[in-house]
């Protein structure tokens, strides 16, 4: 039986769970593909080919993340087939931090901060973040970069220093995201109690198990609302 506690932290993923960074990167391709006339191709199929290089591409070492943008939009393009110009490459990777936050996740943050501290390890750079803490509207208590951490997730390093930063044992944090590769798997690994937010209702990637299932950040707020009352 599961035992379940408040715990005094979550640490969360942030493009993905918090930001809409799917619309925004289909969005990217679909004007792309309109600027040169090019129908037939499925602009979701291309986000998720971008995600798969990208997925690779920041495991072999650490880059700073507008470079990441640039370097693997390219390829994605390349292997699409799809024109583009240099100046495309840099709008795209300058865009980040004004992609737009899900209709939940400022009313859900601040709901979570009510009860426990509310932190960030996200796969980008320090002014990046800074854009879109502003974009979302609220103030994490803590914010812990790939430039900081000199490493992506799926990588331990983040998460550690994540730890160091909050003072906390990996008892008393849990991890919420949506990217199940990324950060349910690395957390797993560490020992958090995990949660997958997972919004658009797709199946695992790997045989892993996380702690909780849910759909949205509303729904979370509730759970730890719920088991603060308990």
């Amino acid at each position: 039986m599961l035992v379940v506690t408040l715990p005094k932290a979550i640490t969360f993923d942030c493009y993905g769970t918090l930001i809409d960074w799917e619309s925004a990167i289909q969005q990217f391709f679909a004007q792309r593909l309109a600027a040169h006339n090019i129908e037939g191709i499925d602009t979701h199929a291309l986000q998720r080919q971008w995600e798969e290089i990208q997925f690779v591409f920041i495991q072999e070492h650490y880059r700073p993340y507008r470079e990441v943008l640039r370097d693997t939009m390219r390829m994605a393009l390349d292997t699409a087939q799809v024109p583009y110009a240099e100046q495309d490459l840099e709008e795209f990777a300058n865009a980040m931090g004004t992609w737009k936050p899900f209709p939940d996740t400022k009313e859900a943050i601040l709901e979570l901060q009510r009860f426990l501290k509310v932190a960030l390890i996200t796969n980008t750079d320090n002014d990046i973040i800074a854009e879109t803490e502003g974009t979302i509207g609220v103030k994490f208590d803590e914010i812990i970069t790939a430039e900081q951490a000199g490493a992506y997730k799926p990588s331990h390093k983040g998460f550690l220093l994540a730890r160091e930063r909050l003072g906390l044992p990996v008892s008393d944090i849990w991890h919420a995201g949506f990217g199940f590769k990324y950060d349910i798997v690395p957390a797993t690994e560490l020992g958090y109690t995990t949660v997958w937010v997972n919004r658009q209702g797709e199946g695992r990637p790997v045989d892993v198990k996380e702690t909780f299932l849910l759909g949205d950040m509303r729904t979370l707020a509730y759970l730890i609302k719920g088991i603060a009352a308990l």
